[in-house]
């Protein structure tokens, strides 16, 4: 399984840069172009929303600070998915060090200085030493926005997503491989943390462009699937779910989507 986050990627935006890797997709997907991320709309608190499955009230962190998380009580799914097969291979790589921090357990995790050379390792890991679970995320469209603007209108924006769905048909080329040379079936989930208004994003929980982001999960037994509302907490059971890890008794705020 393959999880994406593109950090900071606005809705609109993605509708009208060319993505056509992102596209491809759609045809064997269940995706959303209204979810809710939930309150305090800053990476820290959006992405441990996704990838704790549950909101800010649970695990605690309202800012880009880890001081107050609730992790604890409230954990990551990699060490869900420990307690139930802990031989599982568990991967992360991120240019950006808090993401390496939200999840924990790991078999593999690196910090990378550009989004080509975390492409480059994790063409090497899929076809080398595939693990169960790779998560990736790519900051440039974030920082990108923070310069140009978060807004479609902003032709450096656009190419921040272009150039991260370039990697993206880097990653699927390789995945496709594997799924007609070893008969195998991979879920590929994609989403962001926040969108954004000008060249921020913080505190802007009234502010539909900003809370209201986007996800696509493709599975080889999906078809196309338009859902109207979704959540952000409701990415963590359905990759549970495609593991087949029960999440009875987790206290989690989603469910899956299939």
């Amino acid at each position: 399984m393959l999880f994406i986050g593109w950090d900071g990627v606005r809705s609109d935006a993605l509708l009208a840069a060319n993505t056509a890797n992102l596209d491809s997709l759609l045809q064997k997907a269940i995706y959303s172009l209204s979810v809710d991320r939930g309150p305090y709309t800053v990476s820290t608190p959006g992405w441990s929303t996704i990838l704790h499955g549950v909101l800010p009230n649970k695990h605690g962190l309202k800012e880009n600070s880890f001081r107050k998380n609730q992790y604890k009580d409230y954990p990551d799914i990699f060490t869900l998915m420990r307690r139930t097969k802990p031989g599982l291979g568990l991967a992360t790589l991120s240019n950006w060090d808090a993401f390496l921090q939200i999840t924990s357990e790991e078999t593999y995790a690196q910090r990378f200085d550009t989004d080509p050379e975390m492409t480059q390792d994790a063409l090497s890991i899929i076809q080398q030493c595939t693990p169960d679970v790779l998560l990736m995320h790519f900051d440039y469209p974030d920082e990108s926005g923070h310069k140009f603007g978060f807004n479609p209108s902003s032709p450096e924006y656009l190419s921040s997503i272009e150039i991260t769905d370039h990697y993206l048909g880097l990653i699927m080329d390789q995945i496709h491989l594997r799924e007609s040379l070893m008969n195998e079936e991979w879920m590929v989930v994609l989403t962001t943390d926040h969108g954004g208004s000008g060249t921020g994003h913080g505190g802007q929980d009234d502010l539909h462009e900003t809370r209201f982001v986007w996800y696509v999960v493709r599975s080889p037994s999906f078809t196309n699937s338009l859902i109207n509302n979704g959540e952000s907490v409701d990415l963590l059971p359905t990759m549970m779910k495609w593991l087949g890890i029960s999440t009875n008794g987790m206290s989690l705020d989603g469910t899956a989507i299939y």
